[in-house]
């Protein structure tokens, strides 16, 4: 499915955006060539793409995800509003990884080859791109700990902290939660359990009270019962 093109005011009056540094946000807005939207399901980028443009996320859900030849997917990282995707790929000319659409995504298009010649032009600008693929490592770090060394109930109480944690980030909680629009098997695939783990999981952590998923929203209900639970240290 292709993307259309979508009037997105991409400006710092948008809370989500707010998480990226304002010159940083400055140089994407100054540079930006298009905004495009893609529908829920849509394949935004495909590993091994061949010069793929940056993405900044002005709104919606998407998956970071590799997958092997007989289907299996491993969701490396969840895609949020404020991110930017396709940096990477900037360094190696082809995609790392797959991305797609979970909801709606809106999208400002900022073209390869304005990125090429950064660290030389503006290398203050390129140090600010750095540190966000910086906290994406930091983030697959945590996901290669839950993966390695979690319970399949520590991992869920791990996933849920993070997210609600970049969601608060981005000004994203309401008083009725946070949006999510995750099925149980994003949760599955990003995780390794099977999907029977997965419902079994999410049932049990919200009969405990910690936290409740209704309508796709998400209402953290415990917080340091969940961090205990996910084996976190307390803010």
């Amino acid at each position: 499915m292709s993307p259309h093109d979508l009037n997105v005011k991409l400006d710092t009056d948008m809370p989500q955006l707010k998480i990226l540094d304002p010159e940083l946000l400055d140089y994407i807005r100054q540079r930006r060539v298009e905004d495009v939207i893609f529908a829920a399901g849509a394949r935004i980028m495909t590993e091994g793409d061949r010069n793929p443009p940056l993405y900044t996320v002005a709104s919606g859900w998407a998956m970071r995800f590799k997958m092997l030849q007989d289907g299996r997917r491993q969701i490396l990282s969840f895609v949020l509003p404020g991110d930017v995707i396709g940096f990477q790929a900037q360094f190696f000319e082809t995609a790392v990884t797959s991305i797609e659409a979970i909801t709606e995504v809106s999208l400002c298009v900022v073209p390869y080859q304005d990125i090429a010649g950064l660290y030389q032009e503006q290398p203050e600008v390129a140090f600010r791109f750095a540190a966000l693929t910086a906290d994406q490592k930091r983030m697959m770090e945590e996901q290669l700990l839950s993966l390695g060394q979690r319970t399949a109930l520590e991992r869920v109480a791990a996933l849920i902290l993070d997210l609600y944690g970049r969601a608060e980030a981005r000004d994203m909680v309401r008083s009725d939660g946070m949006p999510f629009p995750l099925t149980q098997q994003h949760i599955a695939d990003a995780l390794g359990i099977s999907l029977v783990h997965a419902n079994r999981t999410l049932k049990q952590l919200q009969r405990n009270g910690l936290f409740r998923i209704k309508g796709r929203r998400l209402q953290l209900l415990d917080a340091a019962a969940l961090e205990k639970v996910a084996q976190k240290p307390s803010a």
